[in-house]
Order: C-alpha cells, then sequence, then structure tokens
C-alpha cells in the first residue's frame, strides 16, 4: 500500500514538473536552419541586395548556370513555389509567374494596344482605311497606297536583315541579375554567435533592363524550399573558376556565404530603406557598412559579457 502512494506521488511530481517547464516556440517555417525562439536573445530583419554581375556573384551567374535560370526552372517544373513577394502570403500560379517575365514594351500585334488596333492602326503603326473607290487605300497622310498586288516589288537585299521574332518576348535569366535577399540577424543565446537565417529569396528586373527603368519584382521564394530544391540538383552549382574540381552546390554557397549582398534595409517603423533615407550614393553606403559593423558589435559583446 505504501509503494503505491509512492507512485502515485511520483506520478504527480512527474506531471507538474512538465507542466511548468517552458514549451518552446516552433522555429521559423522558411528558414532551411531554424533556430527555436527560446534560445533568440536578439533578432534583427535585414534586405540584403545581391548583384549578380559583381565579379565575387559570378559564380552564381555563370553561363547556363544562372541562379536565375534554376528559379525559373523550378517553377516551370512545379518544384518550387513562388510568391508575390517577401511576406511569403500569396502564390502565384505558374501562368502568373511566367506572364511576370513578359518584356511589356514588347507586346503582340508590333507592339499595339487593342485600342490602336480598333482605330485602324495597322503592324507598321499607320492607319489603314480601305478606298475601294480608287482601288487602294488611305495611308493616314492624305494618299492613296496602291495595291501592293498589281504594283512591281523592287528587290530588297535583307542581307543584313535580322530574324523576325514573333509574338511576346520574355526576359531570360542572363537579364535577371537581381537577387534581394531577406533575412534574420539572429543572437543564439546557447552558443553566443550571430547567426544570418535567410527566410526568402526575391528575384527581380534590374532597372537597366526595365521598361520602367525601375527593378521590378519577378517573384519571391521561400529560402527552405529554394535550398532543398538546389541540394536536389546537382547540377545546380557554384561555379569556381579558379579550381574546377572545387564546384560547390548553391546551397552549400549560401551556408558558406559566398556571396556579397550589401545591406539596404533593417526593420523599422516607418518601413524605408536606407535609399528613402539617404539617397542612393555615399551617405547610403556608409550607412550600410555601419549596420554590419554594429551587428558584428553585437557578437562581440556577448563574449565580453
Amino acid at each position: 500500500m505504501r509503494l503505491k502512494h509512492v507512485l502515485l506521488v511520483g506520478f504527480c511530481f512527474m506531471c507538474f514538473s512538465s507542466l511548468a517547464q517552458e514549451t518552446p516556440v516552433n522555429p521559423n517555417p522558411n528558414s532551411a536552419h531554424p533556430i527555436y525562439e527560446a534560445d533568440i536573445q536578439y533578432r534583427a530583419q535585414i534586405w540584403r541586395r545581391m548583384d549578380l554581375n559583381e565579379k565575387i556573384n559570378q559564380p552564381f551567374f555563370a553561363e547556363n548556370n544562372q541562379i536565375s535560370k534554376f528559379l525559373i526552372d523550378g517553377v516551370k517544373s512545379g518544384n518550387l513555389t513562388a510568391y508575390v513577394d517577401d511576406s511569403l502570403k500569396t502564390k502565384l500560379t505558374v501562368e502568373q509567374f511566367v506572364d511576370r517575365l513578359k518584356i511589356k514594351g514588347k507586346l503582340e500585334n508590333g507592339g499595339l494596344s487593342a485600342e490602336e488596333i480598333a482605330a485602324g492602326f495597322g503592324v507598321d503603326g499607320m492607319p489603314a482605311t480601305s478606298d475601294p473607290v480608287n482601288g487602294g487605300e488611305d495611308d493616314g497622310w492624305g494618299t492613296k497606297k496602291k495595291d501592293a498586288s498589281k504594283a512591281e516589288k523592287p528587290v530588297v537585299d535583307d542581307f543584313d536583315k535580322g530574324p523576325i521574332v514573333a509574338g511576346v518576348d520574355y526576359y531570360i535569366p542572363k537579364q535577371l541579375s537581381i537577387i534581394e535577399i531577406k533575412e534574420d540577424a539572429i543572437i543564439d543565446r546557447k552558443r553566443s554567435r550571430l547567426y544570418f537565417d535567410i527566410q526568402a529569396l526575391t528575384l527581380k528586373i534590374p532597372a537597366s533592363s526595365s521598361d520602367a527603368g525601375l527593378e521590378e519584382v519577378v517573384a519571391s521564394f521561400r529560402f527552405k524550399d529554394v535550398y532543398k530544391y538546389f541540394k536536389d540538383n546537382p547540377n545546380c552549382i557554384w561555379f569556381n573558376s579558379t579550381n574546377e574540381m572545387q564546384h560547390r552546390n548553391m546551397a552549400d554557397a549560401f551556408d558558406l556565404r559566398f556571396f556579397s549582398a550589401r545591406i539596404i534595409k533593417k526593420g523599422n517603423a516607418a518601413n524605408k530603406d536606407i535609399f528613402d533615407q539617404f539617397g542612393d550614393g555615399k551617405d547610403a553606403l556608409k550607412k550600410s557598412q555601419k549596420l554590419e559593423q554594429q551587428l558584428q558589435d553585437k557578437e562581440a559583446e556577448m563574449w565580453e559579457n
């Protein structure tokens, strides 16, 4: 009987102790290497701009091995999910994603809008009005076009004439040279270390290739999905031109931080990036470098304390 009481008390003690323990909060679902909330002493959300044309980033942008190509192929094959932006809340269908790759300045029907076509403009951009009385067409300048079938056609030297591309043009991977990285800068209290925990990658059209003259978002991707996609595809390589025996998978290249990407925004109440606050000049560059140094200082403070 006494043994039963001892066992009952022991069981109750175990139940109460388990309830008293803090239940760890689930880690970030977008992270490839999540850190539990209970282990985080400091966190700051930052955004970085990665220019793939920079020399240090060119291994991510090798010919036929561009990271932009792999991301596009991943969406088209159904292995990657594209999102509207880096909040990763609204998904894009494959059709919507492909539509975002259209070069807006080069549309069907010779670049004419539906209104221009309805107004009678032809492919050459000139209005063409039939004139059955005179057997020709008004070219818009008060003169009549002759029937092309009856007129003598001159011989044209088309040696230098380029190929005619029909339909809609799309951006090719080589033109998509901007990757925006959204990540958390985290001080892990257990390991007393600063970690950069990537949350999302955003593929962008550079201003030099955009019709609007501004950087445009193609789509964002959850980094956890991208990381697994790279790991599962050995062809997704970070190209080592110094020693081709030492190519790396792109997932490993992100782990090892082989890229260069300056900070363009740190989380703030006004949601303004550095360019909004300091312009696109030396002051913005100095602020970016200062933020980088402040993060490193926080890690050093952990070791001092």
